[in-house]
């Protein structure tokens, strides 16, 4: 399905639907014009295929046992059949990223896997998309916590949209995976997984602490005003650095509009902010565009694209705030009215 944005000369940008999930280029090879993967990676692979029946059942359907040999594993082409599962650079094939989100496999156990990326130092690894597995955060942090300190600093994607960590009980062990890879953590997806107000509220310090992190996936939850609360703070922590922003969908309404708008105040990164679907009313809006416009007042506004729909907007609220999110095109006294 076809998203299309459309940019009103306000400013606001509206989605005709949903943003769709983050996906990696479709990359399915042939078997047998695949490249020979390096033992470390086979390793890794095979440790996390054979901790895991479903994703076993999942590699392993429709090949012809008769046929089959203990060696197809170790082309790309056997792990890449479905999507690209493996992920390699472009240039010398280095293993950088494990793709899992879209596969519809059920990890149990991921330990084994993190066990031999940290044994056969596979430091090239950059990409993590578990998205869709319900791996548990509690499973996932014994992982994690085996990479050394050069191995947690590859990784710069975290793909966990999901996984049901709201309703599992998870938040606790995901801040502290949030701690071990804060460092280096650029991207974050968390959508879906029926996180609470209070869920937001214990990630918060973990989320204020990760200085690279550019982007926070988090539509589709239940944050509510508490966690519009949480994610305000994130946004006025003194080592954030957000740059994109998705809250798509989370029941924040005026009040949490209120709380992201005092968190926006001082913040001097954040480009891109979603709020669709949100109930946020005119009350909302205001809170937001007062804040934009004390920014551009104090010459130092970043944020330059607002998604709001069904946001229960009136026509001057919508007009206001579009223009003060591009207050060069601000018609003086206007805003006012």
């Amino acid at each position: 399905m076809t998203h299309q944005q459309v940019e009103h000369e306000t400013g606001l940008i509206i989605l005709d639907a949903a943003a769709t999930a983050p996906t990696h280029a479709n990359n399915v090879i042939a078997a047998d014009t695949a490249p020979i993967l390096q033992p470390a990676v086979i390793k890794a692979l095979r440790s996390l295929r054979d901790s895991n029946p479903s994703l076993q059942r999942k590699l392993n359907h429709g090949l012809d046992d008769s046929s089959s040999s203990s060696s197809d594993d170790e082309s790309l082409g056997y792990w890449n059949r479905y999507q690209e599962m493996v992920m390699l650079s472009p240039d010398d094939n280095e293993f950088i990223g494990i793709n899992l989100g879209g596969l519809m496999v059920r990890l149990v156990n991921c330990v084994p896997f993190f066990q031999d990326v940290e044994d056969e130092k596979l430091t090239s690894l950059t990409t993590i998309n578990f998205g869709g597995t319900d791996v548990g955060m509690d499973n996932l942090l014994e992982g994690v916590k085996l990479l050394s300190k050069d191995t947690k600093s590859s990784v710069s994607e975290l793909y966990l949209g999901g996984c049901g960590i709201g309703c599992r009980r998870g938040s606790q062990h995901l801040k502290e995976v949030l701690k071990l890879l804060s460092n280096d953590l650029k991207t974050l997806d968390l959508r879906y997984n029926d996180l609470e107000g209070k869920d937001l509220v214990d990630l918060e310090p973990a989320l204020s602490y990760a200085s690279n992190l550019k982007i926070l996936h988090l539509e589709g939850n239940y944050s509510k005003c508490e966690g519009a609360a949480a994610i305000g703070k994130v946004l006025s922590a003194t080592k954030s650095n957000l740059k994109e922003l998705y809250l798509g969908d989370n029941q924040i309404g005026s009040v949490g509009a209120k709380s992201l708008a005092a968190g926006l105040r001082n913040n001097t990164t954040l480009d891109k902010l979603y709020l669709e679907g949100n109930s946020i009313g005119d009350e909302g809006a205001i809170a937001l565009r007062d804040v934009l416009l004390d920014q551009s007042f104090r010459q130092c506004k970043v944020l330059e694209h607002l998604y709001v729909d069904n946001n229960g907007l009136g026509k001057e609220a919508a007009t206001t705030l579009g223009r003060a999110v591009n207050s060069e095109t601000m018609i003086e006294g206007s805003l006012l009215e």
